[in-house]
């Protein structure tokens, strides 16, 4: 898990010293004015758009063995959510819903059982928790650790030794990671998040041990603001 949290920072601290310089010119000498507004930039109501490389898999039952079949693939997700910036604005705690369009179609091949099995995927949904600490003199970057739980359902066609038939498949799953934020313009924000997935199957024998490979998603978050009137 440090390995994850160091790939994630190294990566991504220096996109905030491109997107979320606080600077004020609104004084001759460049001076911030006593009395300035303060805003909770990452407080209340959002959207987003995200896209990336996601850990995709899918299982069949074949022979009292679950047949799974596992590759990175390409995912665009849209998300809303709601959360609340806490103790002056340091702390932040949410949830968010997330509905993604996968390129989730794969595949197994076992010429030696003249097996050959396609998993058919194009939409994911998820719903989870996010905690962060928004860093910076003016709180302006959200530094944040999200677990949600995704769910993903597949049409499976078998052809088995020149028998073909029919499954349905369901893969839920624990997904976690972290992630960073920084406005961008105005109520446009930029978001990069790195993380891996927890999977049980229970007593079922399967083909392959599920790899957490890592999922890797930038996008755009649209926040509605609001503002604290800092006291003179």
């Amino acid at each position: 898990m440090w390995i994850l949290q160091l790939s994630l920072l190294s990566f991504l601290l220096p996109c905030y010293t491109v997107v979320a310089q606080n600077r004020d010119t609104s004084g001759l000498d460049g001076a911030r004015p006593q009395n300035y507004s303060l805003e909770k930039f990452f407080d209340g109501l959002y959207l987003g758009a995200a896209a990336g490389s996601q850990n995709v898999f899918g299982g069949s039952f074949v022979g009292g063995i679950d047949v799974l079949a596992q590759e990175s693939r390409f995912v665009a997700e849209l998300s809303a959510g709601f959360r609340k910036q806490l103790f002056k604005g340091r702390f932040l705690i949410g949830a968010e819903f997330q509905l993604g369009f996968t390129d989730g179609n794969l595949k197994h091949a076992d010429p030696e059982k003249q097996l050959l099995i396609t998993y058919k995927n194009n939409t994911q949904s998820g719903i989870g928790l996010t905690i962060g600490a928004v860093a910076g003199k003016r709180r302006k970057l959200l530094l944040y650790g999200y677990v949600n739980e995704t769910t993903r359902k597949f049409d499976v066609d078998i052809l088995e030794q020149n028998k073909a038939y029919h499954q349905k498949d369901e893969q839920g799953m624990l997904k976690y990671g972290m992630g960073i934020e920084a406005p961008l313009y105005k109520r446009f924000h930029v978001r990069f998040a790195m993380g891996g997935l927890r999977v049980d199957f229970g007593d079922l024998e399967a083909n392959i041990n599920v790899e957490d490979k890592l999922d890797v998603m930038a996008g755009f978050v649209y926040q509605f603001h609001f503002k604290m009137q800092k006291k003179p």
